[in-house]
C-alpha cells in the first residue's frame, strides 16, 4: 500500500506539518478499514464506548514502510527545531504546489518544487485558480532527496 506525504506549512506556529495519505491499491492486504455494530464493540474504559458508526482502520505495516516513516520523521524533527529563517528557506524544497490558472480556455500550470519522480497531484477545488497540492509518495528515492536536501543543515 502506498504511501504519501505532504509537507504543509503552518504559519502560526512558524512550522511543518507532515500529513501522510494512506492510499489502499488493494495490492497488499495491509490496510483495513471495518465498521463494527454497536453490539460488536466492548469497553475501551469504563467511561467510554466506541460509536459504531465510525470507522476501524488498521494499518500492518512492513519493515521498510517503519524504517521509511522512520527515517521521514527524523528528518522532520530536524527541520521542526531549525530556527525559523532556515525553516523557510527549506519550504520551497519540501512544500510541493501546482497552481493552475486559466486565461480563457487556455489552461496555464505552474508547479514549484523540483522533487523526484514518483508524486501524485490532487486537485483541490477553487476559482479562478485551482491549487493542486503534491503527495510524494514515501520511497528509497524521496528519502534519499531529503538526505540532500538536509544536508547543508546536519554539520
Amino acid at each position: 500500500m502506498p504511501v504519501f506525504v505532504q509537507w504543509k506549512w503552518i504559519e502560526r506556529t512558524k512550522s511543518f506539518l507532515v500529513i501522510f495519505h494512506f492510499y489502499d491499491d488493494f495490492s497488499k492486504p495491509n490496510l483495513r478499514i471495518k465498521k463494527y455494530e454497536k453490539k460488536q464493540l466492548g469497553m475501551i474504559s469504563s467511561s467510554e464506548v466506541l460509536e459504531p458508526r465510525k470507522a476501524w482502520i488498521t494499518w500492518a505495516a512492513s519493515h521498510i514502510e517503519l524504517a521509511l516513516l522512520s527515517e521521514l520523521l527524523s528528518y522532520a524533527n530536524i527541520i521542526n527545531g531549525l530556527k525559523e529563517a532556515k525553516k523557510r528557506k527549506l519550504r520551497s524544497k519540501l512544500e510541493c504546489v501546482k497552481e493552475v490558472r486559466f486565461e480563457g480556455d487556455k489552461e496555464i500550470a505552474d508547479v514549484k518544487v523540483p522533487i523526484p519522480k514518483k508524486f501524485v497531484f490532487f486537485v483541490e477545488h477553487g476559482e479562478p485558480v485551482h491549487v493542486v497540492n503534491c503527495f510524494i509518495e514515501l520511497c528509497p528515492e524521496y528519502i534519499e532527496y531529503l538526505k540532500k536536501v538536509m544536508k547543508p543543515y546536519l554539520t
